[in-house]
């Protein structure tokens, strides 16, 4: 998969997008208009040494990556850490509870989520074909954490 289908998949078409950055104590929010400027940006942030992550919300124009001025989300997600200490031990371990909390609830009719290595554990996302507004997103997304929790599945929710 290449990052910008995996991009294009998960990220609406809808507003400016956010890469955040860090070096050292430098912590940095950066607004774009474009999914490939997106995709520059990140490339050419992370070669000069910043650690890179995007939002999954698209934003207004008030330049500020805080809830208030979300717009959009095009995908439901969730984050497995794994490691000594985290919820799993490893990523097959948090993959297969995974697949047990969607079997268990009757989710995995939503297809298999695309799975991304986050470094310390595993993204899973299900794109959604259309933008839906944050106002709209969030109660099934907050509902998705719900059972999650109430299932015994571990699921970074912060």
């Amino acid at each position: 998969m290449e990052q910008n289908d995996f991009l294009s998949a998960v990220l609406p078409t809808q507003g400016k997008y956010c890469t955040f950055i860090t070096k050292g104590k430098t912590r940095k929010n950066i607004f774009v208009n474009s999914l490939d400027n997106l995709y520059d940006t990140n490339i050419r942030l992370s070669e000069d040494g910043n650690q890179t992550y995007f939002a999954l919300a698209t934003f207004d124009d008030e330049g500020s990556r805080e809830a208030a001025h979300a717009l959009y989300m095009r995908s439901l997600f969730v984050d497995l850490d794994c490691g000594e200490g985290k919820a799993y031990p490893n990523k097959r371990s948090a993959v297969e509870a995974l697949n047990s909390f969607l079997n268990s609830v009757g989710l995995d009719a939503l297809g298999a989520p695309w799975l991304v290595d986050s470094g310390g554990g595993v993204h899973a996302y299900w794109p959604l074909t259309d933008d839906v507004p944050v106002a709209e997103w969030k109660p099934v997304a907050e509902a998705f954490k719900r059972a999650a929790r109430a299932k015994g599945f571990k699921i970074d929710i912060s």
